[in-house]
């Protein structure tokens, strides 16, 4: 795209077939120029990313969150991970406390 270097405005084709732009405004022209096309550019994929799938019965051996016991008001399971969160407000500073359970994963959370 070419803009007029007299006011700016985007310079168009003189008439159809033309190789000549003009703008529309102050009626400048000037030869258009002849670009090279677009060049095509090929990508290759490389391998593709493999995924680990764990096995249920060894998912808790992986667990990173310490557990504690807990009644799940959904399931009656009676393990829960927890973890704690930093609520901060600008007038506030609190602790959130959440609660996910390890057999049907409900997530509960408790202000403090």
């Amino acid at each position: 795209m070419d803009f007029c270097p007299k006011c700016g405005s985007i310079l168009q084709k003189a008439k159809k077939g033309s190789s000549t732009l003009r703008c529309p405004k102050c009626k400048y022209e000037k030869p258009m120029e002849h670009k090279e096309p677009n060049k095509k550019i090929s990508l290759q994929l490389s391998k593709v990313a493999e995924i680990a799938v764990i096995d249920q019965n060894k998912e808790a051996m992986l667990r990173q969150l310490p557990t504690i016991h807990m009644v799940c008001e959904k399931c009656g399971n009676t393990e829960s991970e927890t973890w704690n969160v930093e609520a901060a407000d600008e007038t506030i500073h609190s602790t959130i406390t959440f609660f996910r359970c390890t057999k049907c994963k409900t997530t509960k959370r408790e202000s403090g």
